[in-house]
């Protein structure tokens, strides 16, 4: 706190009575184009300190890492748990999958799920175009590499229903936004984003 009520991006000054007025302040950016999805959470900025949990647990095999990251999300998620009726990892494309093995935001959903007893729906969202890493690129070239790269397999099960997306980091939002509005196309009412670490610029 202070943070975007949309985004999350955290404020770098601070506000008199915040807690009273938090849910009232957005960044320039969420003004300017409002997310698909309602709200994002999460738990750290992305730093040299963060990046220390994050880096070797996402590409080196530090899945173990997943069940402290994933407590400190639930403990940030956990005033909001009766507003959502699902959790769904953030997919990775099954060619990413078989040179990692793991799904890293599908770990992170498990933890979670756990311990807000939400069920996770795992293969409901996929990821049905393979995509280099966004890291180098623009926000408006992220937006552009993510479009139309996801699909819902199943409507029925989502319509109606409120959603939690989860994922471990967040930098500009395109991937969670392109999730969320697939998601949304396909009849969910509410989504809910959650990540470990926020980007910040």
């Amino acid at each position: 706190e202070p943070r975007c009520a949309y985004c999350g991006y955290p404020f770098e000054i601070m506000f008199p009575n915040q807690k009273t007025k938090s849910n009232y302040f957005v960044c320039p950016h969420c003004l300017k184009s409002k997310p698909k999805f309602n709200k994002c959470l999460s738990v750290v900025r992305y730093n040299d300190a963060s990046k220390k949990i994050i880096l070797p647990f996402k590409h080196a095999d530090k899945t173990n890492y997943a069940r402290i990251m994933g407590k400190m999300m639930a403990s940030t998620i956990s005033p909001y748990k009766d507003k959502f009726d699902y959790i769904i990892p953030v997919p990775i494309h099954l060619k990413r999958m078989l040179k990692r093995k793991y799904n890293q935001s599908a770990l992170l959903a498990n933890v979670i799920a756990k311990i807000l007893k939400k069920p996770v729906l795992y293969n409901i969202l996929i990821r049905n175009k393979f995509k280099e890493s966004q890291g180098h690129l623009s926000i408006k070239e992220r937006k552009l590499n993510v479009k139309n790269s996801f699909m819902v397999k199943n409507n029925s099960i989502i319509k109606g229903k409120n959603i939690l997306i989860v994922d471990d980091v967040m930098t500009t939002g395109a991937t969670l936004n392109e999730c969320a509005k697939v998601l949304k196309h396909a009849g969910a009412r509410k989504i809910f984003v959650a990540t470990f670490a926020r980007v910040v610029k």
